[in-house]
């Protein structure tokens, strides 16, 4: 009974053995196994690699999201330009327009200021302070002071630079950041009378009416580099192409102009943590002064935001992944070099037996 089930078991195998007799060992067999071993192993790391590292599958969608704000985080550095010169203000379609006193007293911004020298280090660790009161951080107005002209004009023979720094929560709808110079550093373009004739004005600038001067703006240098420029928080591979730009020794300055389209972002890590973000794209344009213009240099970061969400998720095939494809690729490796051994081992004999009639002839 036992006999006749092993027998029926072995007619159910697919693994044929041949007698030890009946067995041929070869060289060009030695050669080819050894050939499909390192083609096994180089296949299993290759698949090893692809199905334990980490991939990122993207999806698109139509933004339905309503009633969100941005979280603006940003890092500027002006090398030629002293904090005391320096202004930053943001507004959007809405009518909305914030000043750098307003951001703190709504507490829905941070700015902050260091000094700079030319290398970009801080001069002191204590930030910048304004002067406070007033419109002070208003580009619009035109506050000529004697003293504040003088700590502008000071910075500036110092070689001082401005490194600003914060946050702002703004709108999710088209508007722009504005880093500005103050108009009173225009009139440092003129001469010690033109500025005199100036404060003698003051009492016509204060009701309200233009000045009668005419400052030369080219000569302020508006030379900026991009450190951090982001919306919402920060995640690996996240798109942000202004970070690390600069524009720096350009031969006359001018108005920067960049326009970022904002792009809403869903960021899933390999274990389903979600990160709601930003990312954008941007295209600059650049409005030279040639010389005698009025209007101040100003660097602006003009944003808007896309109709199309996106989708982030990083993902890995795992184990039983990589557990087929090794079986696959091992196996199908091994099967070729069985058939190339088959078909080399049939051409050797091949060739055997057409030497060896002729051998035999010549022995004769």
């Amino acid at each position: 009974m036992v006999q006749s089930r092993r027998w029926k078991l072995s007619q159910l195998t697919a693994f044929s053995h041949a007698q030890d007799h009946l067995k041929v060992q070869t060289a060009s067999g030695g050669i080819v196994t050894l050939l499909g071993v390192c083609v096994a192993l180089i296949l299993f790391f290759s698949e090893a690699w692809q199905c334990l590292s980490v991939r990122r599958v993207q999806e698109m969608s139509v933004d339905v999201a309503r009633g969100e704000d941005l979280h603006v985080t940003f890092n500027l550095t002006f090398p030629a330009l002293p904090c005391e010169a320096l202004l930053l203000d943001a507004g959007d379609v809405s009518g909305k327009w914030q000043t750098e006193s307003k951001l703190a007293v709504a507490r829905n911004g941070e700015v902050h200021k260091h000094s700079v020298d030319l290398y970009g280090n801080w001069l002191k660790l204590a930030e910048y302070t304004p002067p406070m009161g007033g419109e002070w951080d208003n580009p619009f107005v035109l506050r000529v002071d004697q003293q504040e002209l003088t700590d502008i004009s000071e910075a500036i023979k110092r070689h001082e630079g401005c490194n600003i720094y914060g946050w702002l929560q703004v709108a999710r709808v088209a508007g722009n950041i504005h880093f500005a110079v103050r108009p009173e550093a225009l009139f440092l373009s003129k001469n010690a009378e033109e500025i005199q004739e100036a404060l003698r004005q003051r009492q016509v600038l204060l009701h309200g009416m233009g000045a009668e001067l005419h400052p030369d703006a080219s000569k302020l240098n508006m030379s900026h580099i991009v450190h951090t420029l982001r919306f919402g928080p920060h995640f690996p591979g996240q798109a942000n192409p202004l970070e690390g730009s600069s524009e720096i020794d350009r031969k006359s300055t001018g108005i920067d102009k960049y326009f970022l389209k904002v792009v809403p972002t869903d960021y899933y890590t390999l274990w389903g943590r979600k990160t709601h973000t930003y990312q954008y794209s941007v295209t600059s344009y650049y409005q030279q002064f040639k010389g005698g213009e009025e209007m101040p240099p100003a660097v602006y970061l003009l944003y808007d935001t896309s109709p199309i969400r996106v989708e982030l998720r990083d993902t890995r095939p795992g184990v039983l992944r990589l557990l087929v494809r090794v079986c696959a690729v091992v196996g199908g490796a091994f099967a070729v070099t069985g058939l190339l051994d088959k078909i080399i081992e049939g051409l050797l004999r091949d060739v055997r037996k057409a030497i060896a009639p002729r051998s035999h002839t010549h022995a004769h």
